[in-house]
């Protein structure tokens, strides 16, 4: 049995596979943030509760910011201040009273991971993965693997400058998340900062002309964040992640704005929403820790 975990700002999820890849359990717990220490002891809490019978064989962690996967470190830890520069294996090695192989990835390289074996982009050897949520996140898969570069910081393509004459140095993870949408809403509808706005409630109003509007402006941001890297990269495919992804008419619309541009036509190629969503990054780590004992074992 793998025991992998999903670690965002708010929540850590978790989930336990057996080999065939099946989950026996779910859960999620609320990010502990105070301190380094107060959040190893919650994963550590959990793994000694679920390996009660000895049956644990590796963790898998799914891991926002800049992570080595070979030495452990998270290098920058995104919205885990207290984790910036840790070693996340060594952290957990010294309070875990079982040692057990271990892995760790990006988040969003989980999520590429995920596809490549059981989703959108299975026989697919270069495809990248584009994520719409708070910011833009983004895997790029080379030859079957997923490029890292030099300091691990590949696919960060939120970070794209792109409108400069209109908006400086905004980046797009300022104009093309789904958050910036969801900024864009607001203040259209007038809505305070004190009213949670999902994407799902603009999505359910796409019928109102001046809603489909504002999605149409938003998409022409999503549309350059794809149009930059298919130029760049030549993948076989796009795969759009996110929840917002999950809508058909959100996908249509992007491609709409897309075809806008007279020179897509040369370097087309599929843009598609990602099979898995919520669980992505638990399952890109079951596929990433189970290889790896599979190989420390041949």
């Amino acid at each position: 049995m793998f025991l992998c975990f999903d670690i965002g700002g708010t929540f850590v999820k978790y989930g336990l596979f057996d080999q065939e890849g099946k989950k026996h359990k779910k859960g999620k717990f609320k990010t502990l943030l105070r301190s380094k220490d107060e959040f190893i002891d919650s994963l550590v809490e959990q793994i000694e509760k679920t390996d009660t019978q000895n049956q644990l064989q590796g963790i898998g962690l799914s891991f926002p910011g800049f992570v080595n996967p070979e030495t452990g470190e998270a290098i920058l830890a995104g919205a885990l201040t207290p984790l910036h520069g840790e070693n996340i294996y060594h952290l957990l090695n010294e309070k875990l009273t079982k040692h057990y192989p271990m892995s760790i990835e990006n988040d969003a390289n989980c999520a590429a991971l995920a596809e490549c074996f059981g989703g959108q982009a299975q026989g697919s050897s270069d495809f990248a993965l584009i994520t719409l949520g708070t910011g833009i996140g983004g895997a790029i898969v080379v030859d079957h693997q997923i490029l890292h570069g030099h300091s691990y910081r590949t696919g960060e393509l939120g970070m794209m400058v792109t409108d400069f004459h209109e908006s400086g140095y905004k980046t797009l993870h300022e104009l093309a998340s789904t958050q910036a949408l969801v900024n864009l809403y607001r203040k259209q509808e007038g809505i305070s900062d004190s009213i949670e706005v999902l994407g799902e409630t603009i999505v359910s109003r796409l019928h109102e002309p001046k809603v489909k509007k504002l999605v149409q402006e938003w998409a022409q941001f999503v549309a350059i964040t794809i149009f930059n890297t298919v130029v760049m990269l030549n993948p076989e495919k796009i795969l759009i992640g996110g929840g917002i992804s999950q809508s058909q008419e959100i996908i249509k619309i992007i491609i709409q704005e897309l075809t806008k541009n007279s020179h897509w036509v040369d370097f087309q190629v599929p843009v598609e929403p990602c099979h898995f969503f919520n669980d992505s990054g638990l399952i890109g780590a079951y596929y990433l820790i189970k290889q790896k004992v599979m190989e420390e074992t041949r």
